[in-house]
C-alpha cells in the first residue's frame, strides 16, 4: 500500500495556507472551505499527481485531519 503526504497532492503553498486556515478558524466548514479555495480550482493537477482520480471531499478531508494533529515546527 502506498503512503500518500499532503506534498503528494499540494504544494508548500497550499499546505501553508491550509495551516493559516486553520488557525484562524479551525472549526465552522473547515474541510468545505479547504475544498472550496485549494482542492477543487486544482484537481486535474491533483489527479495527475497522484496517479488516479480522487474524491476532492474526501482530500479536504484528509487535509483536515493532518492540519488537526500535525504541530507546526518554525
Amino acid at each position: 500500500m502506498r503512503h500518500v503526504t499532503l506534498l503528494d497532492f499540494l504544494t508548500e503553498e497550499e499546505i501553508d495556507l491550509a495551516a493559516e486556515m486553520y488557525a484562524q478558524d479551525p472549526f465552522h466548514g473547515y474541510a468545505d472551505r479547504v475544498l472550496k479555495r485549494i482542492i477543487q480550482p486544482n484537481m486535474a493537477r491533483i489527479n495527475r499527481a497522484l496517479g488516479q482520480e480522487n474524491d476532492p471531499e474526501y482530500l479536504a478531508y484528509c487535509v483536515e485531519y493532518v492540519v488537526s494533529t500535525v504541530k507546526r515546527v518554525r
